[in-house]
């Protein structure tokens, strides 16, 4: 009986200028699950061979045998004679041919089991199979199948199950996946990168208030959903995230990469990926090889007929993957029955070049986005610091290094505290990252806010759907039939001066003479867009808006 398929993409993001030391847990091997033998049609048996023994119990020939006993083996010995074959087995298909060359004298008693040994040529491929291109690799493995004891019949409705039969053209035993590839240098990142950039500011301005969200998370896990969707939904994903007509893997694995570059104490910037099959679901090779070798990802099963105990397993590790920081993406009810969830996560954790020292830390009002004020701690400068800056028409923006120099916040506050949302509308994801190509160097004084922001799961069809991809939308080259149910994205950053003390305050010590006037003063005391941006690719790691530091 054919089974209501589905697929969860969870999404999550993390950027922390503080957290706990903890390491991730090791990705771990895929492993296979259990795959019924098909019953892949025989090639017709010697015919000018007569048998004086009755015939093997049709369902035990059933199993294809190995090429080499093809060579030595054309008839079929049984040591007792058995009872005359169920009408009802003789009418399968795959064993006519054989049936048309076996004399039976007469029924006996059912013979011993184990006693009985088949040898059947060499079986001609189930047409089935040959058509599916993701099991390809694995049919060249699996030419033997030995069974010891005959087998029941093969129930009718099993065998028109579409989703079991393409299964089955796994093999038990797949071969290993293969090693992560290195990066390609001729991989279309730019587009990639500028793709998922536009996608994700659009994820952005569909929040409302306080927002934390990250364009690499959701572009990354949709770009390897985007090696299994089914053409229609392959054709929407290209549209909203601007996938590159050729490549999309290749870039997206020499990014993901690059990002992992400047991940070298005090900071730590890590992607990962995971594929969560049901115990009892099976993908095809092909998706399986493309997740592996452009993406890292590793496959662990769960049993999603219990949902709270997958979703234990599936949170937990997104825990141990961001540092506790994210404890929990799914629940037992989003789980419940799925047959795989992917979930991507990127934890960030970096140092301040120039810190704000801590003892200068200090209460001071905020004016929020309604126009209220709330008192929050502000961090300062213990004295202008040489910066990059941007003066923009309705805004200034100023960079703030993180150390390694490959990764940097910009902070960008409007000069009007209502108005951020035109800041916002004209600048862009274009304009965030071209901030550091627009910027000069200067003496900048910042004073900003301590903040902390957490964006609970949330549902992302809220925003694809009415760019035309809803739940629903098929991914036939992950499995036969399945579909997206749900996609998930859920988001933390916490902002102080804390973990840029040590590097900070040696650049601070030893100063002796009186700093020049600044040439620019931020004061972040009103609503204003942060985003952390990857220097050498131009990624927007995370992107927010912070209207309300008490919120």
């Amino acid at each position: 009986m054919t089974k209501a398929l589905g697929f969860l993409v969870a999404l999550c993001f993390i950027a922390a200028a503080c957290g706990s030391a903890d390491t991730a847990t090791p990705a771990q091997e895929p492993e296979t699950a259990p795959v019924a033998a098909e019953d892949p049609a025989t090639e017709p048996a010697d015919t000018t061979t007569t048998i004086p023994e009755p015939a093997a119990d049709p369902e035990t020939t059933q199993n294809p045998t190995t090429e080499e006993d093809d060579t030595t083996a054309t008839t079929t010995t049984i040591p007792e004679p058995e009872p005359a074959t169920d009408p009802e087995t003789t009418q399968n298909p795959t064993t006519d041919e054989a049936d048309t060359t076996t004399t039976i004298p007469e029924p006996e008693p059912e013979t011993d089991s184990t006693a009985t040994t088949t040898t059947i040529p060499e079986p001609v491929a189930d047409p089935e199979t040959t058509e599916d291109p993701a099991a390809e690799d694995a049919d060249t493995t699996a030419t033997t199948t030995t069974i010891p004891e005959p087998e029941p019949a093969t129930d009718p409705e099993t065998t028109e199950d579409p989703i079991s039969e393409e299964a089955d053209t796994t093999a038990t035993t797949p071969a290993p996946l293969p090693e992560r590839l290195p990066a390609d240098p001729d991989a279309p990142t730019g587009e990639w990168v500028a793709g998922i950039n536009a996608a994700g500011w659009g994820f952005h301005r569909h929040l409302t208030g306080n927002a934390v969200s990250s364009p690499v998370s959701i572009g990354v896990a949709f770009s390897l959903s985007r090696a299994g969707a089914s053409p229609d939904s392959g054709a929407a994903l290209d549209r909203i995230f601007g996938f590159p007509d050729d490549g999309t893997h290749s870039a997206a694995n020499a990014v993901d990469l690059s990002l992992a570059e400047p991940s070298v104490e005090p900071t730590t910037l890590e992607v990962a990926n995971r594929l969560f099959p049901d115990d009892d679901f099976t993908m095809r090779t092909e998706f399986l090889h493309t997740a592996a070798a452009q993406y890292g990802a590793a496959v662990e099963p769960v049993d999603t007929a219990d949902g709270a105990a997958a979703a234990g397993i599936i949170n937990r590790w997104v825990s141990e993957s961001t540092r506790g920081l994210i404890p929990m993406i799914v629940d037992g009810d989003v789980v419940q029955g799925q047959q795989l969830v992917l979930v991507n996560t990127v934890y960030l954790k970096a140092d301040w070049v120039a810190q704000f020292p801590s003892e200068l830390t200090g209460d001071g009002q905020f004016t929020t986005g309604d126009g209220q004020t709330v008192t929050v701690p502000f961090m300062r400068d213990q004295r202008p610091a040489p910066r990059r800056f941007a003066r923009l028409e309705d805004a200034d923006a100023v960079e703030l290094p993180y150390q390694g120099g490959e990764l940097a916040m910009w902070l960008v506050v409007p000069h009007d505290p209502a108005g951020l949302a035109a800041v916002e509308e004209s600048l862009g994801a274009r304009g965030v990252t071209g901030l550091q190509q627009a910027a000069q160097e200067g003496m900048v004084d910042v004073i900003m806010p301590q903040w902390e922001q957490t964006l609970p799961p949330a549902d992302l069809f809220g925003w694809l759907c009415p760019q035309g991809f809803c739940p629903g939308a098929r991914f036939d080259n992950i499995a036969p039939g399945i579909f997206i149910t749900a996609a998930l994205h859920g988001a933390k950053v916490i902002v102080d001066e804390k973990g840029t003390e040590a590097a900070a305050a040696t650049a601070l010590v030893g100063r002796t003479s009186l700093p020049p006037p600044p040439d620019l003063t931020i004061v972040a005391d009103r609503p204003f867009l942060w985003a952390i941006v990857h220097q050498d690719t131009g990624a927007l790691l995370f992107v927010g808006r912070l209207v309300d530091p008490t919120a």
